[in-house]
C-alpha cells in the first residue's frame, strides 16, 4: 500500500483559500492511458484546481507514473479498495473543491483551456446541482480516433429516466450537493453516477454547457457489461421511485429486448467472417 499528500502547489491552496474544482482520477493497472489522463489534467492553464488520484493497488508501473507527477497531485494512495463506487468515495473523502469531477485513467480532458473557461461558469451558476458539458467518444489507440459526434445536450428529467444522459467525465458536481444526498452507494457497481443524481428527484438543478469538456476512450465498465448496466439501473429507478413501477418494468423489458437482439445480430455476423 502506497499511500501520499502531493505537494500543494496550487496558489488558492498556498494562501489558504479551498479550490473552486476537485479532479478526481480513479485508475488500477491503467499504465497504458493513465499518463496521457494525467498531462491532460496537469496542463490546463487554470490555477484555480487541486488534483487527486485513487489507485486500487496496481502492480502494472501505474505508481511510478503517478509518483513521477506527485508534485502536481494535492493527494494520492495506490491500495485495493472494495470497488469503484468505493473509490470514488475515497476520492470525495480528501476533496476540497466546490466542485467535483471525475475523470478516470481511460479519459482526457479535450484542451488546456477546459478548467479556465468552466470556472467561470461555475462560479456564475453555485446555485446548480451538477454542471455538465459534451464527451466525446474515441478509440482505444494512442493516438486515438474520434467514433461519433461528441455527446451532450440539455438535461430533461424525463429523457433522464430513459437513458443516463449527464456523462461523468465532463460533469461537474456542487459538493453542496454531495453534502445533502450523501455518498456514492457501494451496492452499485456500474450505475454508480446514474443512481446517485436520480437522488435529486425532479428538482435536480442542472446547467448543460455547449462545449465539449472531456473524452472518453471505447470500451468502459457500463458498455462491456450492458446487462448488468440495466439491471442495476432498473434497480436504481425502483429504489427512488423514479417512476411508475409498470412504465420502468415495461421500459425495462424493452431494453432488455434490445440487447438480446443486438447480441443475436453480432453473433450472427460473427458466423459470416
Amino acid at each position: 500500500m502506497v499511500e501520499a499528500v502531493g505537494n500543494r502547489t496550487d496558489p488558492s491552496l498556498l494562501s489558504g483559500n479551498p479550490p473552486l474544482i476537485t479532479v478526481i482520477t480513479i485508475c488500477y493497472q491503467s499504465v497504458e492511458y493513465l499518463e496521457h489522463c494525467i498531462q491532460s489534467v496537469v496542463n490546463q492553464t487554470s490555477d484555480n484546481f487541486e488534483y487527486l488520484i485513487i489507485d486500487g493497488g496496481s502492480t502494472d508501473g501505474s505508481v511510478d507514473i503517478i509518483k513521477k507527477y506527485e508534485d502536481h497531485l494535492a493527494y494520492w494512495h495506490s491500495k485495493p479498495d472494495r470497488g469503484l463506487s468505493h473509490a470514488f468515495n475515497q476520492g470525495l473523502e480528501h476533496a476540497t473543491g466546490q466542485w467535483v469531477i471525475f475523470l478516470n485513467s481511460d479519459d482526457y480532458f479535450s484542451s488546456s483551456t477546459v478548467l479556465s473557461k468552466l470556472s467561470a461558469v461555475l462560479n456564475e451558476n453555485e446555485d446548480k446541482d451538477v454542471v455538465f458539458g459534451q464527451v466525446q467518444r474515441v478509440s482505444r489507440e494512442h493516438e486515438p480516433v474520434s467514433l461519433e459526434v461528441p455527446m451532450g445536450q440539455p438535461f430533461d428529467w424525463s429523457e433522464f429516466l430513459k437513458r443516463d444522459t449527464i456523462p461523468h467525465p465532463s460533469s461537474f458536481t456542487n459538493m453542496n450537493f454531495i453534502r445533502r444526498v450523501g455518498p456514492f452507494d457501494e451496492s452499485y457497481r456500474i450505475a454508480i453516477d446514474y443512481e446517485f443524481y436520480l437522488r435529486g428527484g425532479r428538482g435536480l438543478k442542472v446547467l448543460f454547457w455547449p462545449e465539449l469538456v472531456s473524452h472518453m476512450r471505447e470500451g468502459g465498465i457500463s458498455r462491456i457489461h450492458r446487462r448488468a448496466c440495466l439491471d442495476e439501473w432498473i434497480r436504481a429507478l425502483n429504489h427512488h421511485h423514479a417512476s411508475s413501477a409498470l412504465f420502468i418494468a415495461i421500459y425495462g423489458n424493452y431494453l432488455r429486448l434490445r440487447l438480446i437482439v443486438r447480441d443475436y445480430l453480432a453473433s450472427l455476423r460473427g458466423k459470416g467472417e
